[in-house]
């Protein structure tokens, strides 16, 4: 409902060049992904729900605090500072979510698994939008819809109570039986670099995720300077992205299965590189959100392949520790991303320059490629 308007707002109201908005973000989602691995590990000893319900109650504060700082035009760097909190809190819950997910599933069941997750995670992503515009057009200030998100945060929160920390006839399966505890070191980091497979498969997730975040800064920033969009027309790409995830997750699962992940992670590869490379051609409001669907179809086959291919590789025990290993390159991309597309927007011409984060798609599936390829050394091996 909030958050991908900001850039909107600090581009068209505050007047924030692209390169300032673009910083706020990676500097965000960078502390952020200094905490994936941390959370990723913890998770594992703990257990997932604790970080997640404690990561949800302080995400509560932080909505309030960003909506107070809007509402008294504070500055630019308040809300940058209260955006990197953000950050930080969502590294205690996406990851660790991630987890939960691959501990009530068996392999087998894991696509289907992360579909389901990702249609309950659209509904939110289309609704919050399309609420967000119907406010906006009544004249709400936007500083309010802050204050509106806080309570159903505080619901979701809520509603973790009732979600297991593990399902009891999981944790029979081999690949999800908790490691024994011991203590983090920087050496259990630098250990994974001997996996070759999954080090491919983090560089390729990097990449990828680089390009995914142009969705969230350059493409906001490139349809309120170049497209000339309105704040509500700018609402109706993400309504529509996630609406098109709640139509077509289901029906790409079913397709999953025949394809297999493997081909559907890297076809949607090629998918998000094609369709982020159509953006240049985008000349208004109707064409932008028609390279947007091309981009949620290459999404709605990468995603749950890409998720249910992080416990594949993991050893036994080590599902939350891998996730954080995934969190860790998902937002590590994300955080370069924004950074990435402004520089790309202020050196080359707006459109050109989205074939150029298009190579981005690429180069992930030139590394997923590899990485599926590359025998496979056991982590604990070298540990």
């Amino acid at each position: 409902m909030v958050l991908p308007l900001l850039t909107w707002h600090l581009a068209k109201e505050r007047g924030v060049s692209a390169i300032t908005a673009g910083f706020i973000w990676t500097v965000a989602n960078a502390a952020g992904a200094a905490m994936q691995w941390v959370a990723g590990e913890l998770s594992d000893r703990i257990g997932r729900r604790p970080l997640m319900l404690a990561a949800s109650f302080l995400r509560v504060i932080n909505l309030l605090a960003l909506g107070w700082a809007l509402a008294v035009n504070a500055s630019v760097l308040m809300i940058g500072a209260l955006c990197v909190w953000n950050g930080v809190l969502r590294a205690f819950f996406d990851p660790v979510a991630n987890a939960m997910v691959a501990d009530l599933a068996v392999d087998n069941e894991r696509v289907a698994a992360f579909s389901l997750q990702r249609l309950g995670t659209n509904v939110g992503w289309s609704a919050g939008p399309a609420v967000a515009g119907f406010a906006l057009a009544a004249g709400i200030p936007y500083s309010h819809l802050f204050f509106w998100s806080a309570p159903i945060t505080l619901v979701a929160a809520i509603g973790l109570f009732w979600v297991p920390n593990t399902n009891p006839e999981r944790a029979k399966c081999s690949d999800t039986a908790p490691s024994a505890p011991r203590p983090s070191r920087l050496a259990d980091l630098l250990a994974y670099r001997h996996d070759r497979p999954f080090m491919w498969f983090l560089t390729g997730t990097f990449l990828f995720f680089v390009l995914q975040a142009q969705m969230f800064v350059t493409l906001s920033y490139y349809a309120a300077r170049t497209l000339k969009l309105t704040q509500i027309e700018v609402t109706h790409i993400y309504t529509l992205n996630g609406l098109l995830v709640v139509a077509l997750q289901l029906p790409a699962c079913a397709l999953i299965r025949v394809l297999g992940r493997t081909q559907a992670l890297l076809l949607g590869c090629l998918g998000y590189a094609l369709a982020y490379a159509s953006m240049g051609l985008t000349i208004g409001h109707l064409t932008v959100l028609m390279a947007v669907a091309g981009v949620t179809v290459a999404e709605v086959l990468l995603a749950p392949s890409q998720q249910a291919t992080v416990p594949s590789l993991a050893p036994v025990g080590r599902i939350g520790a891998y996730s954080g290993m995934f969190g860790l390159a998902q937002i590590t991309g994300q955080s370069a991303g924004p950074l990435i597309g402004a520089a790309v927007l202020e050196g080359v011409p707006h459109r050109p320059a989205w074939i150029a984060l298009g190579l981005f798609g690429v180069l992930a599936f030139i590394c997923y490629r590899t990485g599926f390829r590359t025998p496979q050394t056991p982590v604990e091996k070298t540990a």
